[in-house]
């Protein structure tokens, strides 16, 4: 009989209903914050999340009529901030914003303080920065000549990531599985300097989000060869997608959404998630986003808890297969 671990039985978890889906029907009653609304962002002030969150905020105010106000919770790798929440009461005033790592944690960090798809509610996939498999111009020209390279004999091509576990690690290994290339994984604490050494040749590819490739690749200092993203973007609009180049399965990408405890009333819920849903879709706010590299999701609950599944599964085989552990 295989041991049962926290970690199984988390995974187990993702076929109940908790995180996956709420009820269709709507508590009777319509449903009002009487207090502050905190968005838990966990991660330090000035990082993506604040980008995502400000343009709404405002709104979100208007719409709500009770301040929304932004508390920065990191450390711990999301697990402060999400906890948070977890301990915060279950009446509709608190919610965090996540991001792949939540999915991520689930498989890498199995004693967590809070059980990832029992404790809580998904209200919605706010936006997505697709990752761009990047080389150095020295690699290859193009995709099909970076596989070749990557399965040449003797080959073993060094390929970044933002760190052990991030969603362009995972992406990048579940790459070489699928793609059956000889490449080993460099993992860096954070973005600037996994790209000087992609730029300087130390490495030879990564997945990278697709704000921080545009400048590079026009000055010629490392070549987007293909986009993990459902279609072509138009700031790239000659990389063709994985699913085009025939790797419709890879994962690689940076998405953000909100949760909230799983016991917060069905009606709070539906309201905090229409509120939000109605803000990202005003179109200043989608093309602000836009602007800045995001593709606006606005992903009611029920289709984001079936993207935390996928993701989770996923996250779970790669990590998996692969041994990656974090300290």
């Amino acid at each position: 009989m295989p041991k049962i671990t926290r970690r199984n039985a988390s995974l187990a978890l993702l076929a109940a209903p908790s995180l996956a889906r709420i009820p269709q029907a709507a508590a009777q009653g319509a449903w009002a914050p009487s207090q502050p609304i905190r968005v838990i962002i966990p991660f330090t002030p000035g990082g993506t999340m604040d980008t995502v969150v400000r343009p709404v905020q405002q709104i979100l105010q208007q719409e709500l009529g009770q301040p929304v106000v932004i508390e920065h919770r990191p450390g711990a790798a999301t697990v402060i901030g999400t906890q948070e929440v977890a301990r915060a009461p279950a009446d509709g005033h608190t919610m965090i914003m996540i991001a792949n790592s939540f999915s991520a944690n689930i498989t890498l960090r199995p004693s967590m303080p809070y059980n990832p798809m029992r404790d809580f509610a998904p209200l919605l996939m706010a936006t997505v920065v697709p990752h761009v498999l990047v080389v150095h111009p020295s690699v290859a020209r193009d995709f099909a000549g970076f596989i070749a390279a990557g399965k040449r004999p003797g080959a073993n091509l060094a390929f970044g990531s933002y760190g052990i576990g991030t969603s362009n690690h995972l992406g990048g290994e579940q790459f070489r599985e699928l793609t059956g290339i000889s490449a080993t994984h460099v993992p860096y604490n954070g973005a600037p300097q996994a790209y000087t050494d992609l730029i300087g040749a130390r490495l030879q590819f990564m997945f990278a989000n697709l704000p921080d490739v545009i400048q590079p690749s026009q000055a010629g200092q490392m070549r987007p060869i293909a986009i993990s993203a459902e279609r072509r973007v138009k700031e790239l609009p000659d990389v063709p997608t994985m699913a085009e180049l025939g790797f419709p399965l890879v994962l690689s990408d940076s998405w953000f959404g909100l949760i909230t405890r799983a016991d917060v009333p069905a009606a709070a819920r539906t309201r905090l998630e229409s509120a939000w849903i109605a803000a990202l879709n005003r179109p200043e706010v989608r093309g602000r986003l836009e602007e800045l590299g995001f593709t606006v999701l606005a992903k009611p609950s029920g289709e984001f808890g079936a993207e935390i599944r996928r993701y989770t599964e996923t996250y779970a085989q790669v990590i998996r297969s692969n041994g990656i552990r974090v300290e």
